[in-house]
């Protein structure tokens, strides 16, 4: 069966309630708040097929972008020869990579941090210390569990131009003593009266907030600078039900 992540035009659609270019705004305003010096380059961690690229682009970001999808990142290559901006991409794990030069900012959107251990999850902080210039700002979005979502099946409807997706996304616990849960995802597509299938499954460790703050103390890299609901600086995270997805910023230190 083709999976979701060969297909990234299904995808797109299956996603496509977002507003990318309120969440390019929001990071470019944590950025310029949080980022120590000027902010010339961005890497996005598991970009896909990376949506974000447009509106990063008219803010003037030389763009780096890492997935481990070749597919996706095809989509990726098209979409940028076609904006004709500065665009680099690098196909590979995000548990360990290497980038040709460190970044100013780095970002990974929609929950996309698919660590299944904690060493990967200190081996993917590593990789950043390595990517992330001192002073620069790596802002991850929806990957610190606030609300765990784990147990749970949601669902949803897109439709564009005559193609409609209904997505199903499921989550299961596989270990409470390991935090790792399965991850579900599945398109059925109606196409113009094609009808099929797309899915995803992939394995999390789940991440929660207290944990995270004692993960970056016992390191000497990186710094703690906020928490924010829904990409709303100007919203405080309290800890109470509701947040959505929040957001996290980290500095690395020099």
């Amino acid at each position: 069966m083709t999976t979701v992540y060969q297909e990234p035009t299904y995808y797109e659609l299956a996603f496509s309630f977002r507003d990318i270019d309120g969440e390019a705004d929001a990071l470019a305003a944590i950025a310029d708040r949080h980022v120590d010096g000027p902010v010339r380059s961005v890497f996005e961690v598991a970009c896909g097929s990376a949506p974000h690229l447009p509106a990063l682009l008219r803010k003037g970001y030389r763009y780096l972008g890492l997935d481990i999808s070749e597919p996706m990142l095809a989509f990726a290559r098209r979409r940028a020869a076609a904006l004709g901006g500065s665009a680099q991409f690098l196909q590979g794990s995000l548990a360990d990579f290497a980038l040709p030069e460190q970044a100013d900012l780095a970002v990974v959107f929609l929950g996309s941090l698919y660590v299944t251990s904690t060493t990967e999850l200190t081996s993917h902080f590593d990789a950043m210390a390595r990517a992330l210039r001192p002073g620069g700002l790596y802002v991850l979005d929806w990957c610190v569990d606030f609300a765990p979502g784990v147990d749970i099946v949601d669902t949803w409807e897109e439709e564009r131009d005559g193609v409609a997706v209904q997505v199903t996304y499921t989550s299961r616990s596989i270990s409470r003593l390991e935090q790792t849960y399965r991850e579900r995802l599945a398109l059925e597509i109606n196409d113009h009266g094609r009808r099929f299938t797309l899915e995803e499954e992939s394995v999390k460790r789940a991440i929660y907030p207290q944990e995270f703050l004692l993960f970056l103390r016992a390191r000497d890299d990186f710094e703690h600078v906020g928490w924010w609901p829904e990409w709303r600086m100007d919203a405080p995270v309290d800890g109470v039900e509701g947040m959505g997805r929040v957001v996290t910023g980290v500095r690395r230190l020099g």
